[in-house]
């Protein structure tokens, strides 16, 4: 008998070894694989595989041989969440246990226009439709959905999905989810406008752009109230955002309220809960009137013109001198809208004998146009250059 044990020993003894023992699987429905069953050691190797779990079934309950490929199947059908399976395997050369570590996804959330399977997905679904994102957010199925997710934060969604503006709370979930960032209002530092006309309102806008996709908004006010400014809106909000993430604000300048002459200056505040901003816009109205002449340059004997244009929106009275060889048929000029002003250029036979004899080929002079009668002083100095030609 001790002879026959001894004998037994001496044989040559097998040794399983598997190719997979821990399976980590995500999906839903039918799920197939397969792992392989090999001897490291030597004699032939038998032997046969017990499932634990309902869910889990072998291509086979017993095998023989020194190498084979057993394959498995999960039923997942109905089931969503985590969930394990496990199964032994037992033979001549050793034991193993088989373990299936499992995620079923669960059925994807129907929404306008598309089915959702992931957080990921939700956020996508959000930059395209975030109106009916923000809607779908704070809904029971959204709830129920999430959860059957193998969501791990539940009560943090629960604050989140409270907030009355959904819009928000779902931001806000999605940036706790690490899936963005938060979006954050950039507006520019200061506004420079020169009104060309002093009557009528004046329409305008400024830009305003959001860093990021996503909810954002902001107040805006007047730090101090103007007569001469008014903005269109009290509220950005990310419905006002294009879809480069730009935005505008309207503005209306009454420029019969600004100071004649003077830049105004009007800060706009912009401000929400992390950011306070403050845009300094000033405003600089036109002076009376613009005036240009009609050449770059004149003959020692020539004609020109002024171009005049009337800034003020009424009529108005100016006055013109120049040297003696530069003449006007007035010196005194009311002008409603604009105005062309003629004049001439004769030199005396005097001068110009003596710029000949001083071999002077030019002179230069101005022209000087002031606003009278009642309206801010300003003067407009024309220079003129005069050829001898």
């Amino acid at each position: 008998m001790m002879n026959e044990y001894l004998k037994q020993l001496e044989q040559p003894q097998p040794k399983i070894a598997l190719s997979d023992t821990r399976f980590e699987i995500e999906g839903a429905g039918i799920v197939e694989g397969s792992f392989e069953v090999t001897n490291i050691g030597e004699g032939s190797l038998a032997g046969q595989i017990a499932s634990a779990s309902d869910i889990l079934s072998f291509s086979c309950e017993n095998f023989e041989g020194n190498s084979c490929v057993i394959d498995y199947k999960l039923v997942l059908e109905g089931l969503f969440g985590h969930i394990s399976a496990a199964a032994v395997v037992t033979s001549n050369g050793g034991e193993k246990i088989l373990s299936f570590d499992i995620f079923v996804n669960p059925p994807p959330l129907n929404a306008p226009g598309a089915a959702i399977a992931t957080v990921e997905h939700f956020m996508e679904y959000a930059k395209t439709r975030p109106a009916d994102a923000a809607r779908l957010f704070g809904r029971q199925e959204f709830m129920l959905w999430l959860f059957n997710t193998g969501y791990p934060a539940m009560d943090v969604y629960e604050i989140f999905a409270a907030d009355p503006n959904k819009e928000r709370g779902m931001d806000n979930f999605l940036i706790f989810c690490g899936e963005k960032t938060k979006a954050r209002l950039v507006a520019p530092k200061s506004i420079n406008i020169t009104i060309g006309r002093w009557e009528g309102a004046r329409a305008g806008a400024f830009a305003l752009r959001r860093s990021a996709w996503g909810y954002v908004e902001g107040n805006i006010s007047l730090a101090k109230e103007v007569p001469w400014l008014k903005l269109s809106k009290t509220k950005i909000t990310g419905a006002d955002f294009d879809g480069m993430g730009n935005a505008e604000v309207d503005y209306i300048i009454f420029p019969e309220n600004l100071a004649k002459g003077h830049t105004a200056t009007a800060v706009i505040n912009i401000e929400n809960e992390t950011q306070q901003m403050a845009i300094a816009m000033r405003c600089k109205p036109a002076a009376p009137f613009d005036a240009a002449l009609d050449k770059e340059m004149y003959l020692f004997e020539d004609t020109g013109k002024i171009n005049l244009r009337n800034n003020t929106g009424r009529d108005l009275m100016v006055d013109i001198f120049c040297e003696g060889f530069v003449r006007f048929n007035a010196k005194r000029y009311f002008i409603s809208e604009s105005a062309e002003i003629g004049f001439d250029i004769k030199f005396s036979t005097l001068k110009a004998a003596t710029m000949s004899l001083r071999k002077q080929l030019y002179v230069n002079t101005q022209i000087h146009v002031m606003s009278v009668g009642g309206v801010i002083n300003y003067t407009a100095k024309l220079p003129v250059t005069l050829w001898n030609r």
